[in-house]
C-alpha cells in the first residue's frame, strides 16, 4: 500500500482535523463557581453522574467525586445555589458537601 495514496492522506488530515475540534472545544470549559442560585435539572440515578452535571449546570469544581462511586443520587431540580444543589444531591448518601475557595468538596459525615 502506498502511504503517499491522496485518499490515506487526505483520511488522515480529516482524523486531525476532528481530533484538533475535539480537544479545543473541551478547552472552552472555565470553571466560574458563583454562590448565586441557579437553575438545576438533574435526574435521580447514579451518584458520580450526576456530580458530573451538576459540575456542568454550575461551573464549580467538586473534589472527593471518588466516595460517589456505588451510590445512588435523587433528582435535584429547582433554584439554588452549588452548595445547596450538592447537599440536596447527597442527602442519603452518607457524604456531605462543603464549600472550598472557588469550588465544592465531598467528604464522609462524621461518625
Amino acid at each position: 500500500m502506498n502511504v503517499f495514496n491522496p485518499r490515506f492522506v487526505s483520511a488522515a488530515i480529516a482524523v486531525v482535523l476532528a481530533t484538533a475540534a475535539t480537544g479545543a472545544s473541551a478547552q472552552d470549559f472555565q470553571y466560574n463557581c458563583q454562590n448565586e442560585p441557579v437553575k438545576i435539572e438533574i435526574p435521580g440515578g447514579r451518584l458520580d453522574n450526576a456530580l458530573k452535571q451538576l459540575r456542568l449546570a454550575t461551573r464549580c469544581p467538586i473534589s472527593g467525586t471518588t466516595l460517589a462511586r456505588g451510590k445512588r443520587s435523587k433528582p435535584v431540580v429547582g433554584m439554588m445555589t452549588p452548595e445547596q444543589a450538592l447537599q440536596t444531591m447527597l442527602n442519603g448518601t452518607g457524604l456531605q458537601g462543603n464549600p472550598i475557595k472557588q469550588g465544592l468538596e465531598i467528604t464522609r459525615l462524621p461518625r
